[in-house]
């Protein structure tokens, strides 16, 4: 008898904790739709911090591109050392 007993109480149990999930759930669900005033700050946020990626990404550019000039300038240099030692 008193198995029984336990075993419709832990059952109990489970369904009183999955309405209480239900109910967070939906009530979350709720909340997040009420709250639209804060999904164009959120963009906002979102929009800056993309805006700030993308100019470092630029200014890594600038600097990889400033390389590749100084690269160029020396192997022009060489070029232009090997064209004149044969020359000789």
């Amino acid at each position: 008898m008193s198995s029984k007993k336990s075993k419709n109480n832990s059952t109990g149990s489970k369904e009183f904790s999955r309405r209480l999930k239900d109910k967070k759930s939906n009530g979350t669900k709720l909340d997040s739709s009420s709250d639209k005033e804060s999904k164009p700050e959120i963009k906002f946020k979102k929009v800056r911090k993309i805006s700030k990626s993308i100019k470092r990404i630029e200014l890594e550019i600038s600097h990889i591109q400033a390389q590749m000039q100084k690269i160029e300038n020396d192997l022009y240099a060489i070029l232009k050392f090997i064209e004149t030692g044969k020359k000789t």
